[in-house]
């Protein structure tokens, strides 16, 4: 960009001007307040609107300092729905005013960290933007059905040992019962995901029992580590359209199934995913068997080796993953039930 000088106070305010009214908050505006509405700050996207609601949530209850007894609380809290509500834009954040609620809390403002990704990258600091990234050389390792009092602290040191991250959806249930292990995973710089409470077929049981489902292990999850989860991972992948629009949560499947609940086998877990896993892929496994967790050693390294950079789902998604699509690996999402 050729570099222009410009001579004048009254007509370097006015530029400052003109760039305000574009609906951005700069980074040398560091005082200034800016009124906008979820239409402007999603482009009128109703899974951005979504997102800011998950995120609404999880401010809530650090805001407030609430037990996990509250989680099923925030869930009742009137959230924006319609676009021409407004917002405005601190340097600190998102300031939102809400509606009467139980946590007695009439304001919040959502630090921009949590909206990477989310909204307009227009409406962000710099440092919290989204840039292009290329996945071609990127993996994500998933791991279901945890934690497992043995084997998630075992993978959790070979994760550490080849210094790379994972992703784990735990079901609520085992997290309730071992809330070390899951503090153990946030710890080691990995996430970890809802896989519902007992693993039932959500196709089966309905939205309201999935929904129950969910938000129980939200709540076990933030029990253990502080923070809701911010994806979902259905068993057996399956969830209908209305399921995913009532979680409001983004929704991980897979693009690479090792079938090591299948095989039982160390050789044969190492040797699927080898042979299926390319750049972008998510790659399914399991927590809760021995063979599968003695098979990731050998798993990271011969991936390291093809020049594969192993990631958290994400980083494969480019923190831009929203509540309502379902994602099967970096480019590779559609509609929740489609």
């Amino acid at each position: 960009m050729r570099q222009r000088r410009w001579y004048g106070i009254g007509l370097l305010v006015a530029v400052v001007a003109l760039v305000l009214g574009a609906g951005a908050l700069p980074a040398q505006a560091k005082s200034t307040n800016k009124t906008v509405t979820f239409g402007q700050l999603t482009n009128k996207n109703t899974h951005r609107l979504a997102a800011i609601r998950q995120a609404a949530r999880q401010q809530i209850l650090k805001q407030t300092h609430a037990k996990g007894s509250r989680v099923n609380a925030v869930y009742k809290v009137k959230l924006p729905t319609h676009m021409t509500k407004k917002a405005t834009l601190t340097p600190q954040g998102l300031r939102m005013n809400l509606l009467a609620n139980t946590f007695k809390v009439k304001q919040i403002t959502i630090p921009y960290t949590q909206l990477k990704g989310k909204v307009g990258n227009r409406y962000l600091p710099k440092a919290n933007r989204t840039t292009a990234i290329k996945t071609t050389k990127m993996v994500a390792l998933t791991f279901d059905d945890g934690p497992d009092k043995t084997l998630t602290p075992r993978l959790l040191k070979t994760l550490k040992k080849y210094k790379v991250h994972a992703t784990f959806f735990e079901t609520g249930q085992n997290v309730s019962r071992y809330p070390k292990i899951s503090r153990a995973v946030v710890a080691g710089g990995n996430e970890i995901g809802n896989h519902s409470w007992n693993h039932p077929n959500f196709n089966s049981i309905g939205t309201a029992k999935t929904v129950s489902q969910v938000t129980r292990t939200n709540r076990a999850i933030y029990q253990a580590t502080g923070s809701l989860p911010q994806y979902v991972r259905p068993p057996y992948g399956n969830i209908t359209a209305a399921e995913g629009r009532a979680i409001e949560q983004p929704v991980i499947r897979w693009s690479v199934d090792s079938r090591d609940w299948a095989y039982l086998n160390k050789n044969k877990d190492i040797n699927e995913v080898m042979k299926d896993t390319r750049g972008g892929d998510i790659v399914l496994m399991h927590d809760i068997h021995a063979q599968s967790v003695a098979a990731v050693p050998t798993i990271i390294k011969r991936l390291k080796a093809k020049g594969y950079k192993l990631v958290t789902v994400s980083q494969l998604l480019n923190s831009q993953a929203l509540p309502g699509l379902q994602y099967f690996g970096a480019h590779d999402y559609r509609t929740v039930g489609k």
